[in-house]
């Protein structure tokens, strides 16, 4: 059964490549300007899978999976008989509050990258609507947000390969777009957007911040 659309899937490897760029050339003087495209580019990412979030396809919007405490402590205190009914359309209770820390990390860590400057070799494109005293101490914390960031991620494949263990293959619903039905509670079809809507509105996302920041 088709559970992802073709955006959710290319969103999902793009904000792959991009924060694997990001850390190559964070830091690194030759790569100033590349490091700042790529922040760019990713905002745009961030921005689009938000606006996804409510206009998306059925199970990519933040109101299809997205519980309160009480079904995510069900869900962890019932995990392994919950892996063996793999009864999920999107993103598990745990899953989904995930993905919505990943985009207001990632959206802070663009947001803040913004007002950097680092006194020597780049200077944030908004830098100049605050202080020099802001501007440092934003640096700062942009800085050490990627280690909260990197430390997600570490927690991200582990829980990948966890599930991977356990029989569920997360990666490959995320290229072919399928998971194969074992459960009565999957029959059905789901509202799957076309992609390219989701593209589309990448694109112009892209552009319009490459503009006013670049």
């Amino acid at each position: 059964m088709m559970i992802w659309d073709s955006f959710v899937r290319g969103f999902h490897w793009l904000l792959v490549a991009a924060i694997g760029a990001l850390w190559f050339t964070g830091g690194k003087f030759e790569f100033v300007d590349q490091h700042e495209l790529l922040g760019v580019f990713t905002l745009a990412l961030i921005l689009t899978r938000i606006m996804w979030g409510f206009w998306g396809s059925e199970n990519a919007r933040f109101r299809y999976f997205l519980v309160g405490p009480k079904k995510v402590l069900q869900y962890l205190r019932n995990f392994n008989a919950d892996l063996k009914e793999d009864n999920h359309l999107s993103h598990n209770p745990l899953g989904g509050w995930s993905v919505i820390a990943l985009l207001l990390l990632l959206l802070f860590q663009g947001s803040t990258g913004l007002f950097t400057d680092d006194a020597i070799f780049f200077r944030g494109p908004l830098a100049d609507w605050v202080s020099n005293d802001i501007a440092k101490l934003l640096t700062s914390i942009h800085h050490g947000n990627w280690t909260v960031i990197k430390i997600f991620i570490v927690v991200h494949i582990a829980a990948i390969i966890t599930y991977r263990f356990k029989g569920v293959k997360l990666t490959g619903a995320m290229i072919h777009g399928r998971k194969k039905e074992i459960n009565s509670a999957l029959n059905g079809e789901l509202k799957l957007r076309n992609g390219l809507w989701g593209y589309g509105l990448l694109i112009i996302n892209t552009l319009w911040l490459y503009l006013w920041l670049v």
